[in-house]
């Protein structure tokens, strides 16, 4: 059975709350208790914080840069341990805005959305919200941890007022344990219907 990869997606705010932290810290834990890869947009904050907990736990871990090289990455996470990648896709250097990183961060969050098989989402701003709408586009499961602040606690009310077609399923959860469980109860279900 092929590995599920699950892309995690929130806040890369320096101002984060202990209760966020340890939250994000708990789904990288839970997480790792799965024969899975974990995606993420190999920034700082809660997509690092999970993808920490996961790899210390001999979880794969890729990161979707929205830089070109690896001495950038490195300027753009200088406090992060790149270690914990085993693969850093990078925008392509002939991509028209690879100079511009505000530009190149969207293109990093279809490339990173497009390769996960779900998305889980923690806290979060606008990019955060970009990173939801392309897996809804997608007809991605998404787990959201609710509780958590930012967009993540706004995307239940927003789902029931924007209706749109699509094979997404949200899947709503203020308990990190709960969430990895149910998130990974949908990618089965959903790949035994398609084997049939």
């Amino acid at each position: 059975m092929k590995k599920f990869k699950i892309g995690v997606f929130g806040s890369n705010a320096k101002e984060l709350d202990a209760t966020v932290i340890d939250k994000a810290k708990q789904i990288g834990k839970e997480l790792a208790r799965y024969n899975i890869i974990v995606i993420t947009g190999a920034s700082s904050g809660v997509p690092y914080l999970v993808a920490y907990e996961a790899a210390k736990r001999g979880i794969e871990v890729w990161g979707y840069s929205p830089v070109n090289v690896i001495e950038n990455q490195k300027r753009f996470a200088p406090n992060d341990d790149i270690s914990i990648y085993k693969k850093i896709v990078f925008v392509p250097k002939n991509f028209l805005f690879s100079s511009n990183l505000e530009v190149s961060k969207k293109y990093r969050n279809v490339i990173s959305t497009a390769n996960c098989d779900t998305g889980i989402i923690v806290s979060g701003r606008w990019g955060t919200l970009n990173e939801f709408t392309n897996l809804y586009d997608m007809g991605k499961i998404i787990g959201v941890l609710t509780g958590t602040g930012g967009i993540a606690d706004q995307l239940q009310v927003l789902t029931q007022k924007i209706h749109k077609r699509s094979k997404a399923k949200v899947l709503f959860n203020n308990s990190p344990k709960e969430l990895v469980e149910k998130v990974i109860k949908e990618l089965k279900t959903r790949a035994e219907q398609q084997t049939y």
